[in-house]
């Protein structure tokens, strides 16, 4: 078998398919040769999605006239010279690829000038070949224009999508380095009409306004940490912005945009016990450590890399983001357009009063002053009807709840039990958003008896908390949810959610404490069992001990409960086990304190007040102020919320009080 040389180009041409693999890719390169060229503003231009037209100019350095045929060379860069400079790399590119593979596969204008001289200089490349070198008069700084991307590899051109998908995947890369350069003005222009546009402000806030949208940017609290080599910035969201998947998880590592597993676990354990299952937080952040602790020549499309020390980015990111949002509490305010949209009024035919037209029929001729006679005709039946079914609830001022008088006796004398586990008053703040959070707790070891989190190195003093008693209770609608004016705002609160969160974390403490108390039954409870449930729970006596179960086999498949937790109601206990069993059963591969931290969730859910019930005014406002206490906290373990709210100048403008 003879063994060939390649010819430089057909090499470019192979080296191609790495690193330009789609219009996006080129598109990606580019900026990026822009930003290493310190350029504030770049505009890119695309037609056809990329493949028939590229323009990215900037006014950055531009390149010096004796090195603008040479930096279509492959391997020729400006960014390293010697094998040292590999372990210190701060540029974006350093491979010398980029360049020399776009301009294997398609025809490329390069206009470029630096700002000592006066004229620029023009280089024409087709196919890898230089066609043109002249000097031409220019704006400081380098424009690359590509067309006919892949023109001479058919096959290339073959796995490219419609015009849609590819303009989609630049407009991706775009907004990446939007992020990833607040500091940079970038635009992007397809088929004449401009999709995004930056301003280079250097606010991480503002890229995300323009990037993801108003929602976004008001649901993102600020990230700060700092430990011995690594410093984590940025923004990530609330419990209540999520996604179905992470492709709003943005990192960037150095200035440059990474995929990285690490990361991703970190932020999704910050977040555990805060989303709802199966939904991912939104984030962007900004990690810069040390380039020697870093390995970046992984692949050619710099996506993925190597870090020397991976528990400690790991912890690092873990401890960034859980500070942020622990020391945050957002509660989110009501949707007032789905609250308050007005349902659609219906007319009725003059023939007759009691049917109901969904539409007037598109050709019908009639008048605006029918039209009105028609609507006040329907509000005054519907009035009517009201009047006559239902009485008009009285506001009793010394509970400020609204009542109805023919049950206010009845509920007056009828008293529900009591919360449990009363927490005593401590003196009030003015609001609620000045209340401080704790630190985290450090973790130096990993037993089963702790949270799988990363030591922290080092842990400031703790501040004492001073939990918000400024509120006011109004009570309660649909025996499911408390009404409390807090300073200006409404709040509308959970009681099921609420009270879950409230079981979940004093479960979670007394377990790592190993202070679950359990209560002797004075009649056991016995449960059969199938064999493979029986066979779970002979293999977890200590587990169920462990949360305050103590149990025997009893039989051949029976199992009995001489002890539960304190307050385990008795109808529950039975449903309860069988529960923490399928947990067991079903989650063999799982981590053991997540075996726990799921156990005790549906311990904290069965234990916990159930919508529907009814609550005494005491109950409630006990309630309110344990939810007041929680430290940052505004979900259920499941991540439902359990609070929102709706400010005193949102409600008067759905009154028409102000405009």
């Amino acid at each position: 078998m003879k063994i060939n040389i390649l010819d430089k180009n057909l090499a470019n041409m192979i080296a191609a398919g790495e690193v330009v693999e789609r219009p996006a890719s080129a598109v990606k390169e580019l900026i990026e040769n822009s930003v290493d060229a310190h350029a504030k503003n770049i505009t890119v231009e695309i037609k056809n999605g990329g493949m028939s037209y590229i323009r990215v100019t900037d006014d950055g350095d531009g390149i010096h006239p004796d090195d603008a045929i040479t930096a279509f060379a492959r391997h020729a860069t400006s960014k390293i010279a010697t094998k040292e400079d590999l372990d210190k790399i701060y540029t974006l590119g350093f491979r010398g690829e980029a360049l020399a593979s776009i301009a294997a596969v398609a025809k490329v204008d390069m206009f470029t000038k630096i700002k000592e001289n006066d004229f620029g200089v023009n280089v024409v490349v087709e196919g890898g070949e230089v066609i043109e070198h002249t000097e031409v008069g220019c704006p400081d700084g380098t424009t690359m224009i590509i067309r006919n991307l892949f023109f001479n590899t058919p096959a290339r051109m073959k796995f490219l999508k419609n015009d849609a998908a590819e303009t989609t995947a630049v407009t991706d890369v775009v907004n990446k380095m939007i992020l990833c350069h607040p500091d940079v003005s970038i635009k992007l222009i397809s088929n004449g009409k401009t999709v995004v546009s930056s301003h280079g402000t250097g606010s991480v806030n503002d890229c995300i306004h323009v990037v993801y949208g108003s929602q976004y940017s008001a649901n993102m609290i600020d990230v700060k940490y700092k430990e011995e080599f690594i410093r984590v910035s940025g923004c990530t969201g609330t419990f209540s912005l999520t996604r179905k998947d992470r492709r709003h998880q943005v990192f960037f590592l150095n200035g440059r945009n990474i995929v990285n597993k690490t990361i991703s676990a970190a932020v999704a354990e910050a977040y555990r016990n805060s989303v709802m299952v199966g939904k991912f937080p939104v984030c962007v952040l900004y990690i810069d450590i040390a380039p020697g602790l870093v390995d970046v020549n992984v692949h050619p499309t710099k996506m993925e890399v190597r870090f020397s020390n991976e528990k400690k980015i790991y912890s690092a990111v873990y401890w960034a983001v859980k500070e942020a949002i622990t020391n945050t509490r957002h509660v989110p305010e009501l949707d007032e357009e789905k609250v308050f949209s007005q349902p659609k009024v219906e007319m009725q035919t003059p023939h007759d009063k009691t049917a109901v037209q969904t539409e007037l029929p598109l050709k019908q001729s009639i008048t605006q002053d029918a039209i009105r006679e028609e609507i006040k005709e329907r509000i005054r039946i519907s009035m009517e009807k009201n009047n006559a079914e239902n009485s008009i609830p009285a506001f009793t001022p010394k509970t400020n709840v609204f009542k109805q008088e023919n049950t206010y006796s009845a509920l007056k004398v009828k008293k529900e039990e009591k919360l449990q586990s009363a927490a005593p008053y401590v003196p009030p703040v003015e609001k609620i958003e000045e209340a401080s959070t704790p630190e985290p707790a450090v973790k130096e070891e990993v037993t089963e008896k702790q949270y799988e989190a990363p030591p922290k190195a080092e842990e400031a003093p703790k501040p004492q908390y001073l939990p918000n008693r400024d509120f006011t209770l109004v009570g309660q609608v649909f025996n499911t949810y408390i009404i409390a004016q807090a300073g200006e705002d409404m709040l509308l609160i959970d009681q099921h959610a609420a009270h879950e969160r409230i079981w979940f974390e004093e479960l979670m403490e007394q377990w790592k404490n190993n202070e679950i108390c359990a209560q002797s039954m004075l009649i056991p409870v016995t449960v059969p069992l199938d064999d493979h449930d029986f066979a779970v729970a002979e293999a977890n006596l200590k587990f169920f001990a462990d949360v305050g179960f103590e149990i025997d086999i009893f039989g051949s498949n029976d199992i009995i409960i001489r002890k539960v937790p304190m307050e385990m109601d008795d109808a529950l206990i039975a449903d309860t086990v069988g529960e923490i069993i399928n947990i067991l059963g079903d989650n063999a591969e799982v981590p053991k304190h997540e075996l726990y931290e799921k156990t005790l969730h549906t311990m904290a859910c069965k234990r916990a007040l159930k919508g529907g019930k009814h609550l005494t005014d005491d109950d409630m406002e006990h309630l309110v102020a344990q939810v007041m206490e929680l430290e940052g906290i505004n979900t259920c373990p499941h991540g439902r919320p359990i609070c929102v709210r709706m400010s005193k100048k949102a409600l008067e403008k759905q009154f028409k009080r102000i405009v």
